[in-house]
């Protein structure tokens, strides 16, 4: 989860070129949920810099290759498990990739080649997209315990890098759509990817399973809505965790695999968990129109 860091007024945090606040509601300033910004001009090119990018964009490339060699051969293949999501895969993992490597190709540009928060985000982008693709590659070899435990692992670097996403507030949109938004798809599809391949590993494969199944997706969607719900609300992580939780569920009820309450709770979940991200902002977006017009704000 994000960590709590004071940060300044809201005028410090407004888009370039808006006006700030007026002076009458500075008495009624308020301290967002995250850090500020930080404007600081990037530190000096290292070598590491431009190796780091390159590396970046070859763990995308790598994942968009795999993906496309061996998820279209997943139909049927990992079809073991009540939350079948043999075809989603197929087509999210190489929107995945082009979105990572769009990350990269803009990480090597020349305003965030030494940026701070590119050095520190960028090794977990690196290396969940790698265990990703190493993960794809052994449930298509129909080895699911070890590709199950690369994909935990790759969800689980990916957090790590939205949580430091949180730390480091992007400075612009383009930060927030370059790098933030990739990265946070990436976590948020990995999750609900990870939950089918443990479902296989598990053999939860009959209607007689179908609590155990809603009651892993509950606890995996809340841990997905708690970080939905930070920042000013990631809903790139919504979107990735929910078009593959609701996708898959549809699919197994289609093919009988599924209960119908158990494909209802895992829609109303995934949608619980955009909800979060939507609520986040909301608040946020609100917070500040009440401080611009000198109201006070208890967030």
């Amino acid at each position: 989860m994000a960590e709590q860091h004071p940060t300044p007024p809201i005028d410090s945090l407004m888009e370039p070129g808006q006006l700030a606040t007026p002076a009458t509601s500075a008495e009624h300033d308020f301290v967002l949920p995250y850090p500020a910004p930080d404007d600081r001009p990037n530190p000096e090119v290292e070598p590491f810099d431009k190796i780091r990018g390159y590396l970046l964009a070859a763990a995308a490339l790598l994942l968009l290759i795999t993906s496309l060699v061996f998820s279209s051969s997943m139909d049927g293949r990992d079809r073991i498990s009540l939350l079948d999501s043999s075809i989603v895969p197929a087509i999210l993992w190489p929107v995945t990739s082009v979105f990572l490597l769009a990350s990269a190709a803009f990480s090597l540009s020349p305003g965030q080649l030494s940026a701070r928060r590119q050095r520190v985000i960028s090794l977990f982008a690196i290396s969940s997209s790698a265990m990703a693709a190493c993960a794809i590659t052994l449930a298509a070899g129909f080895l699911q315990t070890a590709a199950a435990v690369l994909a935990t692992l790759a969800s689980l670097l990916a957090l790590v890098g939205v949580h430091q996403l949180n730390r480091l507030t992007a400075r612009n949109k383009k930060e927030h759509w370059f790098t933030d938004a990739p990265l946070s798809f990436l976590a948020g599809f990995s999750m609900a990817y990870t939950l089918h391949l443990w479902l296989a590993v598990a053999g939860w494969n009959e209607t007689s399973h179908n609590l155990q199944v809603a009651l892993v997706a509950v606890a995996v969607s809340l841990l997905a809505a708690g970080y939905a719900h930070t920042e000013r609300g990631r809903h790139a992580l919504a979107s990735g965790f929910g078009i593959a939780m609701i996708a898959a569920a549809i699919n197994g009820w289609l093919r009988d695999a599924t209960g119908l309450w158990v494909a209802a709770i895992c829609i109303l979940m995934s949608l619980l968990v955009f909800l979060m991200a939507e609520n986040r902002r909301f608040r946020i977006s609100h917070a500040e129109h009440r401080a611009q017009r000198g109201k006070p704000v208890d967030f």
